[in-house]
């Protein structure tokens, strides 16, 4: 799926030097995410949402990442295919990143999460 979620970036992570990273996608009515979310009314998955701010992260420290937990999310708008989906990703402290996204420029979801490095890299 992150290979997926890769593909569907518009253009390149933008790191603000503070800590924080901003990546733009756009995800296709074909893409796998939305495959039986639900049948005849795509909606890209709560799930699929904070894989995708996972990613940004990744990619901004580029190394791979593990989740260890997820905290006050908030899924606001329901994310559907073509729209333009803005991931901002901002440390909070060590392993602690707040992610907000927006569709088409209003507020989608907000969460917390905290990552780590996965064992043996």
């Amino acid at each position: 799926m992150k290979i997926a979620i890769d593909a569907a970036g518009i253009s390149s992570l933008k790191v603000d030097g503070e800590g924080g990273a901003v990546g733009t996608f756009r995800f296709a009515a074909d893409f796998p995410g939305f495959a039986g979310h639900f049948p005849g009314y795509p909606v890209l998955p709560a799930v699929v949402q904070v894989l995708t701010a996972q990613v940004v992260v990744e990619q901004m420290l580029d190394k791979p990442l593990v989740m260890q937990r997820l905290e006050r999310a908030k899924f606001l708008k329901q994310v559907r295919p073509e729209q333009i989906l803005q991931v901002t990703c901002r440390q909070r402290k060590s392993g602690v990143w707040d992610a907000r996204l927006e569709a088409d420029g209003e507020p989608a979801s907000a969460f917390w999460m905290t990552l780590d490095e996965e064992a043996g890299l």
